[in-house]
């Protein structure tokens, strides 16, 4: 079965992000959530954005396919003005997750790990407290220690920590 990864393309910014694939219910998808919710003008009205992109992870992960899928997504979308590096596809949760651990001074000991300040939420904090909510919890919490270049490394110090 193939596995696939979405592009999110904002109109506004022109903005491409990469983010994992998603199969369930559409208001779960709290890593969409997340990546749209940073996509706001100043006066807090959101971006618009082109629909979703799903695109086959062997092929995005080969650098010359990648290259020609970005050139005809500008394309048929009509982002051809700019130099085409502006285009340029980013994964924003590797990225933020690359900074944390470098604030942590490129440790495998890290004292964040999979703590409330790195779990990924939707942003409904104003509506559950409108509608008498606590605050949002799930079984299925995504934390950005996920995306670190390391997590399996420290995984394996919690696990061996803990043993």
């Amino acid at each position: 079965m193939a596995e696939y990864i979405r592009l999110l393309l904002c109109k506004d910014c022109g903005s491409m992000e990469e983010l994992p694939d998603y199969q369930g219910d559409p208001r779960q998808d709290f890593l969409l959530d997340t990546l749209v919710k940073r996509h706001r003008n100043p006066d807090g009205s959101p971006h618009i954005a082109h629909p979703l992109m799903k695109v086959e992870k062997r092929h995005w992960d080969s650098p010359s396919t990648r290259e020609e899928i970005i050139k005809r997504i500008r394309e048929n979308t009509g982002h051809t003005g700019f130099d085409p590096a502006f285009y340029a596809a980013k994964n924003t949760f590797q990225e933020d997750a690359l900074q944390c651990w470098q604030a942590h001074n490129r440790s495998v000991t890290c004292s964040d790990w999979c703590t409330d300040k790195k779990r990924l939420t939707p942003d409904t904090a104003a509506e559950r407290k409108a509608a008498g909510l606590p605050k949002y919890r799930s079984s299925k919490d995504i934390y950005l220690c996920h995306f670190c270049p390391v997590a399996n490394a420290v995984r394996r110090a919690a696990y061996d920590r803990a043993a």
